[in-house]
């Protein structure tokens, strides 16, 4: 089998993989919510890259914020998004 052979092929499955998604997309929501179970699971235990601000600059309404109470919020926010994530796909 050649390289180009071996790209056709993974090329194929990928087709046919985002096909099934396409039909069926309950199961992206399933997906996301399971990455976002993964994020909260993260702040909850204090992981090092799931606790990292992710903006480079000041955001002003959290400049005053210390680090536990910016972990909080991003607990809270990723609580509520998992939620919705959930809630839709069981509708």
């Amino acid at each position: 089998m050649t390289i180009t052979g071996i790209y056709e092929t993974l090329n194929g499955k990928a087709e046919s993989f985002f096909e099934w998604a396409q039909a069926h997309p309950k199961f992206g929501l399933l997906f996301a919510a399971l990455l976002l179970a993964l994020w909260l699971m993260g702040l909850l235990l204090r992981w090092k890259w799931a606790c990292h601000w992710q903006f480079g600059g000041k955001l002003w309404f959290f400049d005053d914020c210390s680090p536990e109470t910016r972990r909080r919020i991003q607990i809270a926010l990723v609580g509520v998004a998992l939620a919705a994530c959930l809630t839709m796909f069981f509708v």
